[in-house]
């Protein structure tokens, strides 16, 4: 029995190993115009997921009310709008990044499906291997939930709210 599990360490090792070489040698492709590696979307959905986890199910303590959407509007037009793109825009404006960055606004789906809570703790704690960085620390909670409520319903927005994200860059 003992030589058993011996073999199995020795196995697990040797595999570990193989791994390790093949990755430190060059046999793992890290640029990014390529196809996604097998597996690379479901293994990092499923880790966001997870991350995520009953988070998801948090509910705003904000109503999603034209004052708090034309407050998430400002801040998404300050911080958001530069890599996640503009109202009526069909591209976000960040280009080369891996993964893709998506548009969040019209005429995309952005994240309108997506729970309320999930893209608060996106915001709050960012997306690890990815563009999107935590900006918990730079917003306050109340900014965070009312950018998220604006991402919840991008596809029903109020006339005033959507007049407000289609204003001209700041320079």
């Amino acid at each position: 029995m003992i030589k058993f599990f011996l073999g199995v360490l020795v196995s697990i090792g040797l595999i570990v190993l193989a791994s390790y070489l093949f990755v430190t040698r060059g046999g793992l492709f890290m640029g990014t115009n390529t196809k996604p590696l097998p597996m690379e979307e479901t293994i990092a959905g499923a880790a966001i997921t997870a991350s995520i986890g009953k988070s998801a199910n948090d509910a705003s303590p904000l109503p999603a009310d034209e004052t708090n959407l034309l407050a998430g509007a400002k801040v998404y037009m300050q911080i958001c709008a530069g890599c996640h793109g503009r109202l009526d825009q069909a591209a976000s404006g960040a280009k080369g990044f891996y993964p893709p960055v998506p548009h969040l606004l019209p005429p995309s789906k952005g994240v309108t499906n997506d729970p309320v809570g999930g893209t608060h703790w996106v915001v709050k704690n960012g997306i690890r291997f990815s563009a999107m960085p935590a900006f918990g620390q730079k917003l306050g909670d109340t900014e965070i939930w009312q950018v998220s409520l604006l991402l919840k319903n991008a596809n029903k927005l109020p006339e005033s709210v959507q007049t407000a994200l289609r204003q001209p860059e700041q320079q």
